[in-house]
């Protein structure tokens, strides 16, 4: 006869097995509320949408289910055959491989995905938090400096000055995921990053090919105007809080694109703000191993409340580039001052030189100018 209670192992490990993602999916929810936005609920990560209509569009709740059953379902499997021999293993397998399950991790990474972040969103608590200093006579302070903050006077000896936000910043540092954006010649310096030369995983780096599991994105290269949407989804898809570093000369200023172009964005703090600027043509890998160390410092004494707001409020968001049309300089009528004129032909009328006739053209003036000249 079957009895349940020869199994109570199994029951007990599965009940811990399925509370241990409740506990943090719940926990992430009271840390940090959600925040939904047309983009972070978009299922596609490549920054455009898909072309025709072959394509069905599922939301990314649908994979949650999908990897959370298939997670549940082979990992059951396994569980049946343990269980029957918990007499022989004991108690401390048990608790090892409670421990050790691979649900959890893989539990953990599907309910984050679902909310689209690990606790880290705090826009709506911010927001309250900025409702609250209303009224209040607040100090204007340098933003996010290079050198590290002195200990507060107000603060007790006898207490810890640890707070929770040291603590969240100092567990950030080395976990700075950064998402492979690389459009031009800048990015060949950073992928000597991930060799052993220069080895960028000891900071923490570990590259992601999907915007909702980094934090950190480094513009490596021109940004044009085709390509300014697709950036600009790309950081809105990216979970809080998020940095950039802007990586070469084309992508800060626009480079040697800058003056006469009409597809390249003139600095990329236009479309997204810009935490770190690293010049260069290319910067070399200990460039940006330098600007990832700013970076962490920058980190490290920064407020969650004070981070969101500036994203808010001092972010140059535009897509919509307006340039001023002027006149061609190509009119084949050239000006006095554009011509050289020697001494001895200054006795000599300009109206010779220049004339403002449709039919003469460009050519047939420098020949003109080139033959005064040699007289």
């Amino acid at each position: 006869m079957f009895l349940l209670h020869e199994y109570d192992i199994f029951w007990a490990f599965l009940i811990i097995s399925g509370a241990i993602p409740i506990l943090a999916f719940v926990i992430s929810g009271v840390l940090a509320p959600i925040s939904e936005g047309p983009e972070k609920l978009s299922s596609y990560e490549s920054g455009i949408e898909p072309m025709g209509d072959a394509w069905l569009q599922f939301r990314i709740r649908y994979y949650m289910f999908a990897l959370v059953f298939v997670v549940f379902d082979v990992e059951t499997v396994f569980l049946y055959p343990w269980a029957m021999s918990f007499d022989v293993l004991g108690v401390s397998v048990f608790i090892e491989a409670l421990f050790n399950f691979r649900a959890y991790p893989n539990c953990w990474f599907s309910l984050c995905m679902a909310k689209r972040s690990i606790g880290m969103v705090l826009a709506e608590y911010s927001e309250n938090q900025k409702k609250k200093k209303e009224g209040k006579d607040s100090i204007e302070t340098v933003m996010n400096l290079i050198d590290f903050p002195l200990l507060d006077q107000t603060t007790p000896n006898s207490v810890i000055s640890t707070t929770s936000n040291d603590l969240s910043n100092w567990s950030r540092l080395s976990s700075l995921w950064p998402l492979l954006y690389g459009t031009s010649c800048c990015f060949i310096e950073f992928a000597s990053l991930i060799g052993s030369r220069f080895d960028f995983d000891r900071y923490g780096l570990v590259p992601r090919s999907s915007p909702r599991q980094a934090d950190l994105i480094l513009t490596a290269g021109t940004v044009t105007m085709k390509m300014a949407p697709s950036l600009v989804r790309l950081y809105e898809q990216m979970p809080e809080p998020k940095y950039v570093i802007a990586m070469g000369a084309c992508t800060i200023t626009g480079g040697m694109f800058s003056t006469d172009s009409y597809s390249t964005v003139r600095g990329v703090d236009k479309l997204i703000p810009v935490d770190v600027y690293l010049p260069g043509c290319p910067p070399k890998p200990e460039a940006v191993i330098d600007a990832i160390t700013k970076l962490r410092k920058k980190i490290s004494r920064e407020i969650f409340e004070d981070r969101t707001l500036s994203q808010q409020e001092n972010r140059c968001f535009t897509t919509n580039h307006k340039f001023y049309v002027r006149c061609s300089t190509h009119t084949g009528n050239y000006d006095q001052g554009f011509l050289y004129q020697s001494p001895s032909t200054s006795e000599i009328l300009s109206e010779t030189f220049f004339k403002s006739k449709s039919s003469v053209s460009s050519h047939e003036l420098v020949n003109q100018a080139r033959f005064f000249c040699a007289e």
